[in-house]
C-alpha cells in the first residue's frame, strides 16, 4: 500500500534529522510514501523535492503565503496519487482539510492523527482560531475513515466523532545515562520545564508560582528549555517580577538529559495538552513532577501517586506543592521514585511503535467504501451538516423567521385577523417551529421528559431578546444616529448570538 502524509514539521528537510530518520522507519512498512510539507516560498533559499529513502519523498508546498498551505499540498496530492494510496494527516485542523479534499475529490481513504486534547475546557477558550479549529475538528474527525490519538483521554472525548479509533502514544527516545546530579547544581533548588514557549503553554502561571517560591528559597532556579513566539513576552514578564536573575531561558537544547538530571522538580503548567513528552522524559530521570490536569496526567502519573496535579490556571496550587516537594525530602524522593516506576512501566509496554503506526494507517483502508463521486459528495454534505452546529442555527432561524412572515400574512389577509391580533398568534406559532428545530434539528436533543421546562425557559430567552433588540435599535438610532435599518441589523446580529448562546448553555446543554 503506498501512502501520501500532510504535516507541517521542517525539519524533514534537514539530512539526518530525527524526523528523517523517523519516516525512514515509517517506510519500511510501505510500498511508497510521499510527505507534504506546509512552508512558505523562500526564493533566496528555496526547498526542493527530497528522496530521503529508496522509497520516501518530501514534497514542499513553497506557497507563496500560509492561506494557500491547503489549496497548494491538494495540488501535489494530485500529481503523486493513484488509486491504491491512502492519506495520512498530521491533524484535524489544517492538514486535515487537505485530506478532506483527496477523499472527496480522488476518492482516497482518510486517517487523521489527533496530538491536541481539542476537547478540553481550555482548547477552545485560548483564541477565535482554536474555536474555529474545534468545529472544522469535528467536522473532519466525522468524516475520517480512521483515527489515531496519541492518549486515552483524547479517543474517550472525541469518541462521538469517530467510532474507528486508534491509540499510540508518541514515541520517547532517551539516552541510558546514570540518573547524578552535576556538582555545579548540587546546592541550588532546580525548577525545569521543557517545552514551546507558546500561548497554550501557560507559562506565565509556572512564573508567578516560581515567584512565590523565590520568596522563600532565595537560591532556586527556574530553568525553561524551548523557545516560540512569546519568548519576549515571557523575558518581560520575568523582568516585572524582578526574576531576571533567576529564571533562565535556555533555548532549545541537543543535551535535555543534563537539564532533566540537574532538576529538583519538573513542572508543567499547559492550558491543553495532547501528550505531554517532556514530562514522560522527565518522569523517566526520576523527577517529581508537578502537573496541570491535562495530556499524561491522569492517565500515565496519578494525582497523588506518580504527580501532584492542579488545574492549570491555579497559581496558588503549583506553589503549595512546590513548597511540599522542598520541605519535605521524603515526598521529594516518593514522588520522584513513583514517577519513574509510572514511566518505566510505559516505556516499557512492548510496543512496536512504528509497527503500530503504520497498522494504523494500512486498517485505514478496512473503514473506507470506495464509492463514486455524487456518493462521496452526499456523504461529504451530509457529514457537513451534522458537524456544524451554527449553520444548522443559522438555517433553523432563517425558517423560523419565514413561519412568523408568511403566517402573520395568512392570518391577517386571508383569515381576516386584526393585524396585531396575527401578530401575536404568527408570534407564538414561529416560536414553537423555533423551539422544534432548535431542540430537535440543532442542538440534537431527542429527551422528552423535560421539554415542557426547556420550552418555558426558551419563551423567556425569545422575550428577552425582543427586549434585547428593541433597548440596542432605540441605543443605535436616538444615541448613535445610526439608521434605523442598519441598526435592526446589528441589533439582530447581536440578538442571534446572545440565543445561541443561551440556548446552549441553559437549555439545550445535555
Amino acid at each position: 500500500m503506498k501512502v501520501i502524509s500532510i504535516g507541517t514539521d521542517r525539519k524533514i528537510f534537514e539530512k539526518n534529522s530525527d524526523v528523517q530518520q523517523r519516516l525512514i522507519e515509517y517506510g519500511k512498512f510501505f510500498d511508497e510514501m510521499h510527505v507534504i510539507v506546509f512552508n512558505k516560498r523562500d526564493t533566496k533559499n528555496e526547498i526542493k523535492i527530497t528522496k530521503i529513502s529508496e522509497n520516501v519523498w518530501a514534497h514542499p508546498t513553497n506557497s507563496n503565503s500560509k492561506l494557500f498551505y491547503v489549496w497548494d499540498a491538494f495540488k501535489i496530492c494530485k500529481k503523486v496519487y493513484s488509486n491504491d494510496f491512502i492519506v495520512t494527516v498530521g491533524d484535524s485542523f489544517e492538514t486535515g482539510m487537505v485530506g478532506v479534499l483527496t477523499k472527496l475529490f480522488l476518492g482516497l481513504p482518510l486517517h487523521v492523527q489527533v496530538h491536541t486534547d481539542l476537547m478540553h475546557k481550555y482548547f477552545r477558550n485560548l483564541s477565535v482560531l482554536n474555536k474555529l479549529r474545534f468545529f472544522v475538528s469535528e467536522f473532519v474527525l466525522r468524516y475520517a475513515d480512521r483515527v489515531r490519538v496519541v492518549s486515552e483521554r483524547i479517543k474517550q472525548s472525541i469518541e462521538q466523532f469517530s467510532k474507528n479509533i486508534d491509540v499510540l502514544p508518541i514515541q520517547t527516545k532517551l539516552k541510558e545515562e546514570k540518573i547524578e546530579r552535576l556538582k555545579d547544581w548540587e546546592n541550588i533548588k532546580n525548577i525545569l520545564t521543557v517545552c514551546r514557549l507558546e500561548k497554550e503553554k501557560n507559562l506565565e502561571t509556572a512564573i508567578k508560582a516560581f515567584k512565590t517560591i523565590s520568596e522563600k528559597f532565595p537560591e532556586a532556579v527556574f530553568a525553561i528549555v524551548g523557545d516560540g513566539s512569546e519568548r519576549e513576552n515571557l523575558e518581560k514578564f520575568v523582568v516585572k517580577l524582578g526574576l531576571e536573575n533567576k529564571v533562565v531561558f535556555a533555548g532549545w537544547r541537543d543535551d535535555l538529559e543534563k537539564y532533566y538530571r540537574n532538576a529538583d522538580i519538573y513542572i508543567s503548567t499547559s492550558l491543553y495538552e495532547g501528550y505531554g513528552i517532556s514530562t514522560v522524559e522527565a518522569a523517566y530521570f526520576g523527577k517529581p513532577l508537578i502537573l496541570s490536569e491535562t495530556g499524561v496526567a491522569g492517565e500515565i502519573f496519578k494525582d497523588g501517586e506518580s504527580a501532584l496535579v492542579c488545574d492549570a490556571k491555579d497559581t496558588a496550587c503549583f506553589a503549595k506543592n512546590i513548597l511540599k516537594i522542598y520541605q519535605n525530602k521524603n515526598l521529594a524522593q516518593k514522588m520522584g521514585q513513583s514517577a519513574k516506576l509510572a514511566a518505566d512501566k510505559h516505556l516499557n509496554s512492548g510496543v512496536n511503535y512504528f509497527r503500530e503506526y503504520a497498522d494504523s494507517v494500512l486498517k485505514t483502508a478496512e473503514s473506507f467504501k470506495k464509492r463514486g463521486f455524487v456518493a462521496r459528495f452526499l456523504d461529504f454534505k451530509k457529514t457537513f451538516w451534522h458537524s456544524f452546529i451554527f449553520l444548522r442555527y443559522l438555517v433553523c432561524g432563517v425558517t423560523a423567521a419565514v413561519v412568523n412572515i408568511s403566517s402573520l400574512y395568512v392570518f391577517t389577509e386571508t383569515a381576516g385577523i386584526w393585524y396585531l391580533y396575527s401578530s401575536i398568534l404568527a408570534f407564538f406559532l414561529a416560536l414553537i417551529v423555533s423551539f422544534s428545530l432548535q431542540k430537535f434539528v440543532v442542538f440534537k436533543d431527542n429527551g422528552m421528559e423535560k421539554m415542557h421546562h426547556q420550552f418555558s425557559k426558551f419563551f423567556v430567552i425569545a422575550v428577552l431578546g425582543v427586549a434585547t433588540n428593541t433597548i440596542l435599535v432605540f441605543v443605535c438610532v436616538e444615541a448613535l444616529g445610526v439608521w434605523y435599518i442598519l441598526s435592526q441589523i446589528i441589533a439582530g446580529i447581536f440578538v442571534m448570538f446572545q440565543n445561541f448562546a443561551f440556548y446552549k448553555l441553559f437549555i439545550f446543554n445535555k
